[in-house]
C-alpha cells in the first residue's frame, strides 16, 4: 500500500502548464475527418487477446494510482459522474468498471477503493459483486454508510450497500427489469436527504441493438427509480417520467444522461442523447414530481434509427450538471458536427468544443436548430469554454496527427463543480498537439477555474503535463461530489494507447489505471486576485553555457513557475518557485540538463505569462 502524502500537497496548479491562450485555426484536413459512432453491442469481447506490460513510471504528486483494469470502456459517452465520493471527515470512496480477462471478461465488476483519511487501500484484485456486472456508481447512504449500483444486463441492476463506509460486509439485492423489458443497463445513482437515505436511480432498458426489445414503445426506455428507505423498498420502480414517452421519442441510448449533486430536495438530471432533444428534468420535491425543460430542440423530432438526415450541430452526449451556491443549475456540455445515416450516425471529432447553459439563459429552441450549437457561433458569443485547438508550442499551427477513437469530440467529458463560496472548476479531456506516439495524439486532462460563479473563466491548465504522462491517454475525468476549503478532487483513467480496446479503436487490450488527483483551490484564488506583475526581464546572459537568470518583479504575493521547452514544443524542464512575495526575484535556470541549442522558456506568475527565447551554447 502506498503511503499517501496527497493531502499535504497544497499548490498543484503551480506544477502544471497553463495555456498561452492562443487557439490555432483548425486545419481543413482535421475539419474533414469523420468518425462513425460505434456502440459496444455486447460489452464483452475484444477482437484481440494480448495484454502488454505498461512502461515503468512512478506516480508522483499530486496524483495517486488507486485502481487497475484491462477492460477499458468506462462510458459510451458521458463521464460517469458518481464514481468518487467525499465524506465530511475527509474520507473517500471510488469505483470503476474492472475486468482483467479478455476477451470475455468473466471477472468484470466494480473496482472499489477507500481512502481512510491517511492512505488509500491496496489496489483491489477482484470485483465487489458475486456476479458479473458493469457501470457502477457509488454514493453515501445513511449516517455513515455507502451504496453501489451496477448493471447485470438481462438480470437487471445490482444494488450493494453497507452500514459503515470502508469496512464490513456488503449486502446484495437485485432490481429486476420491469415486465416486458429484456434487461437494464448503464445505471446512474445519487442519494439525497440529511441522512442520504433517499436513493435516486436512472437506467435504460436493453435497446434492440444490444439484443433487447422495445419497452412501452421505446427502443431503450429511460427509467427512474426512487427509494426513501435506503434501498429496502422502491416507491418509484422503473417509472417513465412525463415527457419521456414514446409519443415524444423513439428511444434512448446508454450513458447520455447525468445527475446533478442534489441540493436539499432539488433533484435534477439532464439528457444529452444526440438523437433527441437535449433536456433538463428537475424536481423540487425530492423526486415526487418533475418538470421538463428542452434546452436544445432537435431539428428532426422523434428521430428513429435508420433515418437519414442533413448535417447538424448537436451535443456529443457528454455533459455535467451542477447547482451553484444560489441553487441555480449550470450545464456544461460538449458539441460537435454530425449526420444521421441508415446505420447510425457519423460525426466530425475535430469540429467540437464545450459550451454551457444556465437556468437564466434562453434555451436553444426555435430558429436555425441545425447551427445553433455551431462552435464558431458559440465562440463568437463567448459561450465556448472548453476546446482542444490550443497552440501549446506557440508555432501558430495546430500540430495534430490523428486521434484515438471514441464516440466523443476531441474536447469532451466535461466535469463541473461549485463550492460554497461559488468558486467553480471545469475539468475536461482534450486532444493535445504536443503529445503523440507518432501515429496518434494523446488526450490530457485540462481545467479552467472561476471565482465568480462561472461568469468568467481563467486560463486553461494541462493537469497531466508531466513527463510520466508523455505517453499516456488521459480520459473520463470524474469529479468528487464535494470539495473542501483547500482542494477539488477527481479521478480519471489512463493508459499508454490512444483510444480503447473495446470501443472505436479496437486496440490490443492492455493495462489501464485509475488515478486520484488533488487540485488546489489556489487556481481559483489566482483569478480572484490576479498578480500585479510589473516586469519579467529577458534572461541574462544569453547565450549561456552554465546558468542564466531572469528577474521577475511582483506587486503582491504570487505563485511563480517556469517551463522550458525545446523548439518542437516539448517540455524539457519545469521549475516551481512556490508563492513569492512582492518585490524583485531572481530566477536561475541551469544548463546542466540541456543540450546546446535554442529553447523557449515561459514564466508563469498567477494568470500572467511571458514566453521568451534562450540559447544554450
Amino acid at each position: 500500500m502506498k503511503n499517501s502524502l496527497i493531502l499535504s500537497v497544497i499548490a498543484l496548479c503551480l506544477c502544471v502548464s497553463a495555456s498561452p491562450e492562443q487557439r490555432a485555426a483548425v486545419p481543413q484536413a482535421l475539419k474533414s475527418k469523420v468518425t462513425e459512432c460505434r456502440r459496444v453491442a455486447d460489452e464483452n469481447a475484444n477482437p484481440l487477446n494480448f495484454v502488454p506490460n505498461r512502461y515503468t513510471a512512478a506516480i508522483g504528486f499530486p496524483e495517486e494510482e488507486i485502481g487497475y483494469t484491462v477492460y477499458d470502456l468506462q462510458s459510451n459517452s458521458c463521464s460517469p459522474y458518481g464514481r468518487l465520493c467525499r465524506y465530511d471527515d475527509g474520507t473517500f470512496n471510488a469505483v470503476w468498471t474492472r475486468g482483467t480477462g479478455p476477451t470475455a471478461y468473466n471477472d468484470r465488476g466494480t473496482g472499489y477503493n477507500y481512502f481512510d483519511g491517511t492512505s488509500w487501500g491496496e489496489i483491489p484484485a477482484a470485483r465487489l459483486e458475486s456476479q458479473r456486472t458493469g457501470w457502477p456508481s457509488v454514493a453515501k447512504l445513511g449516517p455513515a454508510g455507502e451504496a453501489v449500483i451496477s448493471h447485470r444486463g438481462a438480470a437487471g441492476l445490482m444494488f450493494l450497500k453497507r452500514a459503515v463506509k470502508g469496512t464490513g460486509t456488503w449486502t446484495e439485492a437485485t432490481l429486476p427489469p420491469p415486465t416486458g423489458a429484456s434487461g437494464l443497463f448503464w445505471a446512474r445513482m445519487i442519494t439525497s436527504g440529511p441522512d442520504h437515505n433517499t436513493v435516486h436511480l436512472l437506467a435504460v432498458t436493453t435497446p434492440v441493438a444490444n439484443g433487447g426489445v422495445k419497452y412501452e414503445g421505446l427502443d431503450g426506455a429511460l427509467l427512474y427509480y426512487r427509494s426513501t428507505d435506503g434501498g429496502e423498498t422502491w416507491d418509484q420502480n422503473g417509472v417513465i417520467l412525463p415527457g419521456l414517452t414514446s409519443n415524444k421519442y423513439y428511444g434512448f441510448s446508454g450513458d447520455f444522461y447525468t445527475f446533478a449533486e442534489p441540493k436539499g430536495d432539488n433533484i435534477a438530471f439532464v439528457v444529452t442523447d444526440p438523437q433527441n432533444d437535449m433536456f433538463l428534468m428537475k424536481s423540487t420535491d425530492n423526486g415526487e414530481t418533475w418538470n421538463k425543460t428542452i434546452i436544445w430542440e432537435h431539428p428532426y423530432p422523434h428521430l428513429a434509427n435508420g433515418v437519414v438526415t442533413d448535417t447538424l450541430w448537436g451535443c456529443d452526449g457528454a455533459a455535467s450538471l451542477a447547482y451553484d451556491n444560489s441553487g441555480k443549475l449550470y450545464l456544461a456540455f460538449a458539441v460537435y458536427r454530425l449526420i444521421f445515416t441508415a446505420t447510425g450516425y457519423t460525426f466530425w471529432p475535430g469540429l467540437s468544443g464545450i459550451t454551457y447553459w444556465t437556468e437564466d439563459m434562453p434555451v436553444y429552441t426555435g430558429g436555425d436548430q441545425f447551427h445553433a450549437l455551431h462552435v464558431d457561433s458559440l465562440d463568437a458569443h463567448g459561450l465556448l469554454i472548453g476546446y482542444y485547438n490550443i497552440d501549446w508550442n506557440g508555432n501558430g499551427t495546430l500540430d495534430i496527427i490523428d486521434a484515438g477513437g471514441y464516440n466523443n469530440g476531441w474536447a469532451s467529458w466535461p466535469q463541473l463543480s461549485f463550492d460554497d463560496n461559488n468558486n467553480a472548476i471545469l475539468i475536461y479531456s482534450a486532444l493535445m498537439e504536443n503529445y503523440s506516439n507518432t501515429a496518434q495524439n494523446y488526450r490530457h486532462i485540462l481545467c479552467r477555474a472561476s471565482s465568480n460563479g462561472a461568469r468568467d473563466w481563467g486560463p486553461v491548465f494541462d493537469l497531466t503535463d508531466d513527463e510520466i504522462h508523455m505517453f499516456d491517454e488521459c480520459c473520463w475525468p470524474v469529479i468528487s461530489d464535494e470539495s473542501d476549503e483547500l482542494n477539488w478532487y477527481f479521478t480519471y483513467q489512463l493508459d499508454t494507447e490512444p483510444g480503447t480496446a473495446l470501443g472505436q479503436d479496437e486496440d490490443i487490450p492492455g493495462d489501464n489505471y485509475f488515478n486520484f488527483y488533488l487540485l488546489s483551490k489556489i487556481v481559483n484564488k489566482i483569478e480572484e486576485a490576479p498578480a500585479n506583475l510589473t516586469d519579467i526581464s529577458s534572461n541574462y546572459p544569453n547565450p549561456f553555457s552554465d546558468r542564466t537568470t531572469v528577474n521577475v518583479t511582483l506587486g503582491k504575493p504570487t505563485p511563480v513557475s517556469v517551463k522550458v521547452s525545446n523548439v518542437a514544443g516539448r517540455q524539457v524542464e519545469f521549475h516551481d518557485y512556490g508563492i513569492l512575495g512582492a518585490g524583485v526575484h531572481t530566477l536561475t535556470i541551469g544548463a546542466s540538463k540541456l543540450a546546446p541549442g535554442v529553447y523557449m522558456y515561459t514564466v508563469y506568475a498567477g494568470q500572467q505569462t511571458a514566453t521568451k527565447k534562450m540559447i544554450v551554447k
